[in-house]
């Protein structure tokens, strides 16, 4: 028994390597916009320190920037 292989063929069933390149260039534009959204509000923050105050306005924020603005942006470059 192959183990490892057998488990690889069924997720990749061409054997190319290119799927799990994508997989992982996806991973990082993820890890990207969770940073870039931070690093963002950590400095509205420090602006506008009232805006932390509330974790309703955080939680929508973190929607925007991580599930809104990346799908307009797709929609945009249709």
């Amino acid at each position: 028994m192959r183990g490892g292989a057998v488990i690889l063929a069924f997720v990749r069933p061409d054997g190319s390597p290119s799927g799990l390149r994508e997989a992982l260039a996806a991973g990082w534009r993820e890890l990207a916009l969770y940073v870039g959204a931070g690093l963002a509000y950590v400095a509205i923050g420090v602006a506008f320190p009232e805006f932390l105050f509330s974790w309703a306005v955080a939680a929508g924020y973190l929607l925007a920037c991580i599930v809104l603005l990346p799908a307009l942006v797709r929609l945009a470059r249709r």
